[in-house]
């Protein structure tokens, strides 16, 4: 008889976040658990009937239970979309007798907590201190300091812990955190991984004009802007063409495009389904994005970061962001920039010496030892079978 688990996911399973790093993980443990996912569905999604049965037939055919809860964008609603998911998770557990729970972040960490299940917290990022950083809440407040005493209580009753990275680990282990983290021994680290089988590497030809890429959303922890000024620092010294593929943003996009003066000419903006990622990302020989450098951001690993490394694509970023400096600069997949002084580089022998065939083979090398989907469900069967026994 499989071990029952209760999984919990802030994301939805329409997302490609959700696709990417949380099915392809369940569709290859389900041989040997039974899972019992709930997860939170963008309402377009949860509308959308022909496309949920669509996705609640492939989830099923793998042996999967899954029970999507709609996400409420409003004020009260993203207020009682916590205690939606706790009474599904009630619900769930009691009819099931599920004693064990894969919570997915903080929130679904404390239901969790609050059932009494024996957990793995799969923390993803520093959630509260994710919120202070933003300014959503002020650091020297009583709900910061309130959320920081169940952070804490978190990570103490958790039977298990992963980190995506292992400056997030070392950031907790230190008490950088908070206080008592020397104490927690049970932390590992599992980026977040990427299916080499679809995201493949592919010999390209370079020329004389460079073919920069931008994957995803171009707000948020990203800062578009400063991306651009990049591009612009780089324009001075060699030609390039400039690729984006996002999914919503084009108007936000363009007006940037605009306010930074980049040639629309050299331009190429696309809204691209996650299937079709793969193969579109053989238009691009470097990728270019910078990330907030702020605290939280320890505990990231972008998962643009395998899929791009796995197409044998070096990257340009910014440091003090997870494990960036080892996966990019050490590797010497990519550069760590100094976005403060653009004007010390000399992007025309920068570019040209990671625009090579041995450069992009060794990204997919690196990305086949850190990134593997293969690699990260092993990593998730050796947890389970010392927390979920």
């Amino acid at each position: 008889m499989k071990t029952k688990i209760l999984y919990l996911s802030y994301n939805g399973m329409n997302e490609a976040l959700g696709a990417s790093q949380v099915l392809s993980y369940l569709y290859q443990l389900s041989d040997e658990y039974e899972y019992h996912l709930i997860s939170l569905e963008k309402p377009k999604d949860f509308a959308d009937k022909q496309k949920m049965n669509v996705l609640q037939n492939t989830i099923q055919s793998k042996d999967i239970f899954w029970h999507p809860v709609e996400y409420k964008t409003d004020k009260m609603g993203k207020l009682f979309n916590f205690f939606r998911l706790l009474n599904a998770s009630k619900k769930i557990v009691r009819h099931n007798d599920i004693k064990f729970a894969h919570t997915r972040s903080y929130f679904p960490a404390m239901i969790a907590y609050i059932l009494g299940l024996k957990y793995l917290f799969d923390t993803r990022g520093f959630a509260f201190d994710e919120r202070a950083d933003v300014g959503a809440i002020k650091r020297n407040g009583f709900i910061f300091k309130f959320l920081k005493k169940i952070e804490k209580k978190l990570y103490k009753k958790a039977s298990g812990i992963n980190k995506l990275s292992y400056e997030g680990k070392r950031t907790i282990e230190e008490n950088e955190l908070f206080e008592g983290g020397n104490q927690i021994k049970n932390i590992t680290v599992i980026p977040t991984c990427v299916d080499l089988e679809r995201f493949n590497w592919t010999k390209r030809r370079y020329q004389e004009k460079v073919r920069v890429g931008y994957v995803g959303t171009a707000t948020g922890w990203y800062n578009f802007d400063k991306t651009l000024i990049a591009l612009k620092a780089i324009g001075k010294k060699i030609d390039y063409d400039f690729t984006i593929f996002n999914d919503n943003q084009h108007s936000f996009i363009s007006e940037k495009l605009l306010e930074h003066q980049i040639p629309l000419e050299k331009v190429t903006l696309k809204k691209i389904p996650f299937s079709e990622m793969p193969e579109r990302l053989t238009d691009f020989e470097i990728a270019l994005f910078y990330i907030h450098p702020y605290f939280s951001k320890r505990a990231s690993a972008a998962t643009k970061i395998g899929e791009l490394l796995a197409s044998g694509i070096p990257v340009l970023t910014n440091g003090n962001v997870g494990d960036h400096e080892f996966y990019i600069e050490q590797s010497g997949c990519g550069k760590i920039l100094d976005f403060e002084q653009l004007d010390s580089y000399d992007f025309e022998n920068l570019l040209n010496k990671l625009r090579t065939e041995e450069v992009s083979r060794n990204c997919r090398k690196l990305a086949q030892e850190y990134f593997s989907l293969e690699k990260g469900v092993e990593k998730y069967r050796e947890l389970y079978k010392l927390i979920f026994a």
